[in-house]
């Protein structure tokens, strides 16, 4: 039997205009990917599909250049981001949109 794990979920700025929501606490199963855990936001959540268009390039089938994606304060970074297996009990995955100044 595979173990679940509890995740809190962190957006900011417009995403979470998107999603409604700062935090939450997702259950996953322990090693699920950034992949798998991002289609459970799409499912659970009316605005998931929006939420998800303006963090993934569908084309390359990867994160936006312009997006951050953390777990647990360490940015994932290079290429295959969204196959990141999410393996820590309490892991808090923060995703961050584009920083505008001016």
């Amino acid at each position: 039997m595979q173990e679940i794990i509890k995740i809190e979920f962190r957006i900011f700025a417009n995403l979470r205009d998107i999603l409604g929501f700062k935090i939450v606490f997702i259950d996953i199963l322990k090693g699920s990917s950034i992949r798998d855990f991002l289609h459970i936001i799409n499912e659970k959540y009316p605005n998931g599909p929006e939420f998800l268009r303006n963090i993934i390039d569908f084309e390359k089938n990867d994160i936006l250049p312009y997006v951050k994606i953390l777990i647990d304060g360490r940015i994932l970074m290079g290429e295959n981001i969204l196959d990141t297996p999410i393996t820590k009990n309490k892991s808090i995955v923060a995703i961050f949109p584009p920083v505008g100044g001016g």
